[in-house]
């Protein structure tokens, strides 16, 4: 006997669970066909690895593939570089209706439950004498420390806060995070720069850090910033939604039926890319899993 004439006897002894399953079904095809249409339209950066870029290589690249797979629709994508208004350009212009890698809680969108949750990370030579993997480390008193995109746009983010305060504004060593017309993966020149020895540690983004670092085997060492214990308002981890425009909660709940159902196929995928999962209650970086990167 097999499993599917198993499971009708089940149903033929209790009605309740056939009308418990239909119920289902019918409110995942009602969230399918809130939204009427055959493609699945993606803002992106052309640039960006190892979230997105113009050939479809990042992670975030590989979980539109699965969402489009698993609502049988096709996918096309508007690039446009992630700066200041890229949201006003893209989504809000009506030029497409999905943005991966949105913080949640950002106001005026409309957000899917996380689907992961990272935090800054220190980045630092493996074979280094002193470790300089905490905000404290004696290390950094004399280290060179380099950190994505001091005083742009006059905003700085929660490391810059910390180092500052702890007197540290000197030893910092600002990088760019996008690079000039045809420069590739200009994300990851602060990891090379580490590797290079050209600075002694670098504060960076988690997803930043663990899929640069992979491409300098045993030289680098990746660990979390979780917290800083004298700045405790300040938000080192942060959880990734994928938003819409406000008021398509129809696009946005058959996202969130595949997120749901998917889990362990988007973990493997962050775990291709090296992509580091933030446990707000430890002191470690734990990722997702071991595998190279593409």
């Amino acid at each position: 006997m097999n499993a599917y004439s198993t499971r009708c006897r089940y149903r033929a002894r209790r009605p309740w669970a056939q009308a418990v399953a239909a119920g289902a079904a019918m409110v995942l095809a009602s969230a399918a066909l809130a939204w009427p249409t055959e493609v699945l339209r993606v803002c992106a950066d052309p640039n960006n690895l190892p979230f997105s870029n113009d050939r479809r290589e990042g992670f975030d690249d590989r979980i539109v593939d699965l969402l489009a797979a698993e609502l049988q629709v096709k996918v096309a994508y508007t690039w446009s570089p992630l700066r200041r208004g890229f949201l006003r350009r893209t989504l809000h212009a009506g030029t497409c209706d999905v943005v991966m890698g949105v913080a949640a809680g950002l106001p005026g969108l409309s957000l899917t439950q996380p689907y992961y949750t990272t935090s800054y990370a220190f980045v630092y030579g493996a074979h280094a004498r002193v470790p300089l993997d905490h905000l404290d480390a004696v290390g950094l008193r004399e280290a060179s420390i380099g950190l994505h995109a001091v005083n742009v746009e006059g905003s700085n983010p929660p490391p810059v806060t910390s180092l500052v305060a702890r007197g540290l504004q000197d030893h910092i060593v600002g990088f760019v995070p996008w690079g000039r017309t045809g420069e590739e993966s200009p994300q990851g020149r602060i990891i090379d720069a580490v590797a290079a020895s050209e600075v002694d540690v670098a504060v960076v983004w988690g997803p930043i850090a663990g899929y640069f670092s992979r491409r300098h085997p045993g030289r680098l060492a990746v660990k979390a910033l979780l917290t800083d214990p004298r700045r405790p308002e300040l938000s080192f981890v942060q959880p990734i939604s994928i938003g819409v425009r406000a008021g398509d909660e129809g696009l946005r709940d058959a996202i969130q039926s595949v997120l749901s159902r998917r889990q362990q196929a988007i973990r493997l995928i962050l775990a291709e890319f090296g992509v580091p999962l933030a446990d707000a209650h430890a002191d470690t970086m734990l990722s997702a899993g071991s595998g190279a990167t593409r």
